[in-house]
């Protein structure tokens, strides 16, 4: 599937310090491929349910400890962001994902394959980036009838963008007429 690079239009957001426990994996890009599928797969195998203070039900992929840049090895992270780092189940990590400023692209298509190009896109995009951490967050909207729409949030560095250029994040902005998700639906079907 390719994209259309009109398709990662990205807004500026300020995200605070979270914490993200879940199973890791030290990749490459060369590696990714076999890699996280596997990962993946071993955390949908009930690993969710061991994390005990999760803040909701999203899971999150999470891109951390980058060498340098998506180039080089980097630490590769399936969890979910928690209150805190003191509950850690075994076989897992808890991490830090850095707060402070984040390209906030939303995506959705037919999965695995949107979430390919858009990566692929994103390398291609001139866009300053400082790989603390970027991220990629699959709620509840991520669904068949939802054309399993998901977020990726990529770390920029501080200062890289005007204060009156980041905006305040909201969970969606499209307009109503553009996209109906399932859950809105239901709540019509309701009234």
């Amino acid at each position: 599937m390719e994209m259309d690079m009109d398709m990662l239009d990205y807004q500026v957001v300020r995200k605070p310090n979270q914490f993200i426990v879940g199973l890791a994996v030290r990749t490459d890009n060369e590696k990714a491929m076999k890699d996280i599928p596997k990962i993946c797969a071993d955390f949908q195998d009930g690993w969710q349910e061991k994390i005990k203070n999760c803040v909701n039900d999203d899971i999150v992929c999470a891109y951390l400890e980058y060498d340098e840049d998506y180039t080089k090895p980097y630490t590769y992270i399936i969890g979910c962001i928690v209150t805190s780092c003191d509950v850690v189940p075994a076989g897992m990590v808890c991490k830090e994902l850095v707060g402070g400023l984040y390209a906030k692209i939303e995506v959705f298509g037919e999965y695995p394959d949107s979430l390919i190009a858009a990566w692929e896109d994103i390398w291609d995009m001139d866009i300053e980036r400082s790989y603390t951490s970027d991220f990629e967050v699959y709620d509840q909207h991520f669904t068949e009838e939802n054309d399993y729409y998901f977020n990726i949030y990529l770390s920029l560095p501080e200062g890289s963008v005007a204060e009156e250029d980041i905006s305040i994040e909201e969970d969606f902005d499209f307009d109503d007429e553009d996209f109906v998700f399932e859950d809105d639906e239901d709540e019509e079907d309701q009234d």
